[in-house]
């Protein structure tokens, strides 16, 4: 039954051509010429990159899968795998959370062809020079539910409690762990909206927004399961951990919540089941060895279906098409509710020994966030705004949650002058010798851009009068005259990763942000992000009793 629900999923359909030329964005739109002026600052832009900002390559309708790993954006500054820290107010309710992802090949080219041959232009003197580049990754975006507390933003009054308004953190709650987001290194299945990101010139293809992530983790898990020997107790074996998110809240823009505009598109969840191979990547203890599972419903879920239709097949062997060690995933979500969340966890696991192969090493780190000492503040007068996580080997946190005030966004870390924060959050990690981890903080202080997430505009919208003075009006809230100032401002990042081969039983480390210059229009804010804020944290090896 496998093999024939794989064979038809490898016809080529039709509606996928080879590579996409970036200029195929732009067929049918034509320049939008306006004046955005703030005080003294004046400047001629083209809002046909805003009309719409993503284009739908087959549809709104279409369902498209890519598969692979994930990875930082190539020689960029900007790497990615993060909370945005600037996002478009009036297409967003929350900001959005973003990762690339490099295709796997297949025979069919069914992923590496999803891939986008960029134009470049750039002009010297009278001449424009042209230059065709492959973009060698996909970006995927889902709006992330969280730290947005403008008025009349429907996320506002959650989002204030430390709690998930939906999209992609459905069921959070304060001081959760977040649990389904991917980090560098880890594999991921990814259905959604292929679309153009025709805002960001020129346009490359993404998956925007997704609607179902399945992430495979780099690094196993370790897990309790009855002993293999039948003795009725429980031991501690190593698992590879896939989390499987899916909802058809993927933005602000396309979702299926009540109550929205009415040019918001809406998600056919409904339209197919979600089937899809994972494989098992730790190495075999022996050929004796069974492919065992188990798996937990997560905080959120409320997929209706019934016992045993949630499928999970062991594949210890491989089969004719993948021929290394797999589980078979299948989601009956077709004539199901387009509205439900699926927010579970699976563990895979050998039914020998510790459950990998005796010659493969496994090292165990407490890893430790002590603090993050703001060096430069992007207010000179008001108290800072800020939004700030921090990920530890795939494990994310919204750290304002954790500071003890009743109001997170608007006190504590929300608001404050404070430059030391004590973090004090501990993570374990178990981590293969041939593998790597990181460690990353982010976020943004929010300024006056902040104040219109989520009074939305239709992204369809005719390039009139009209339109124009809408977007004036709407963005006419920033301004260094005006007490919440311009852009969010960008406050850089770290991401620093980690091997065995580089640790020793205890280590230390204070690691500066870093970033990528970033503009805006206010005078005072130069868009640095370079040593903004430090974060101390340490990793100490755990060693077997």
């Amino acid at each position: 039954m496998i093999l024939m629900l794989d064979a038809s999923a490898q016809l080529i359909d039709r509606k996928y051509k080879g590579l996409r030329l970036s200029t195929e964005a732009d067929i049918g739109h034509y320049p939008c010429p306006d004046t955005i002026k703030v005080l003294f600052f004046k400047k001629v832009v083209d809002m046909d990159i805003m009309l719409p900002t993503w284009l739908p390559i087959l549809g709104y309708d279409s369902i498209t899968v890519l598969e692979g790993d994930v990875i930082p954006k190539p020689n960029s500054k900007h790497v990615d795998t993060h909370v945005s820290p600037g996002d478009l107010p009036m297409y967003h309710y929350t900001h959005d959370f973003s990762f690339n992802v490099r295709p796997d090949p297949t025979p069919d080219d069914r992923y590496t062809r999803l891939l986008a041959l960029q134009v470049k232009e750039e002009k010297k003197g009278d001449t424009i020079y042209r230059d065709t580049v492959l973009r060698k990754y996909i970006h995927v975006e889902w709006e992330t539910g969280l730290a947005q507390s403008n008025k009349k933003n429907i996320c506002s009054e959650l989002n204030k409690q430390g709690k998930s308004c939906g999209f992609y953190t459905a069921g959070h709650v304060r001081r959760d762990i977040i649990w389904n987001w991917p980090t560098l290194g880890d594999w991921v299945h990814v259905e959604g909206l292929w679309i153009w990101d025709r805002g960001h010139p020129p346009a490359g293809t993404e998956i925007h927004p997704a609607r179902l992530v399945a992430i495979r983790r780099n690094l196993p898990d370790k897990i309790e399961v009855p002993d293999f020997d039948g003795n009725h107790q429980l031991k501690s074996v190593f698992a590879t951990r896939i989390d499987i998110f899916g909802s058809g809240d993927g933005g602000a823009l396309m979702n299926n919540m009540q109550g929205v505009p009415d040019f918001v598109e809406r998600t056919p969840m409904n339209a197919k089941n979600y089937k899809f191979r994972v494989r098992q990547t730790l190495p075999r203890p022996s050929p004796r060895a069974e492919l065992k599972f188990f798996w937990k419903k997560q905080k959120g879920d409320d997929f209706p279906d019934k016992a045993g239709e949630f499928k999970i097949t062991p594949m210890p062997e491989g089969d004719e098409v993948l021929k290394e060690s797999f589980v078979w995933i299948e989601i009956p979500w077709k004539g199901k509710l387009n509205t439900a969340v699926f927010a579970r966890s699976v563990f895979v696991y050998w039914d020998e020994g510790n459950a990998v192969a005796a010659d493969y090493q496994i090292d165990s780190y407490n890893v430790k966030l002590e603090s993050i000492w703001f060096r430069k503040r992007k207010e000179f007068v008001s108290r800072s705004e800020l939004r700030v996580f921090f990920e530890v080997g795939g494990s994310w946190i919204f750290f304002n949650e954790f500071i003890d005030v009743e109001n997170i966004l608007d006190q504590g870390l929300g608001k404050t002058t404070k430059r030391l924060w004590e973090i004090n959050k501990e993570f374990t990690v178990h981590v293969p010798i041939d593998r790597k981890f990181r460690v990353h903080a982010g976020g943004w202080e929010a300024d006056g851009l902040d104040r219109i997430f989520g009074d939305l505009i239709d992204d369809n919208s005719p390039c009139n009068t009209k339109t124009k003075r809408l977007v004036n009006r709407k963005l006419n809230v920033m301004s260094p005259l005006k007490p919440y100032g311009c852009i969010d401002d960008h406050i850089g990042e770290v991401h620093q990763m980690h091997s065995p081969m580089d640790l020793i039983d205890k280590n230390v480390f204070e690691v500066p942000s870093d970033g990528r210059k970033e503009p805006d229009i206010c005078p005072c804010n130069n868009g640095n992000q370079t040593d903004i804020f430090r974060l101390k944290y340490r990793i100490d090896k755990i060693h077997s009793q």
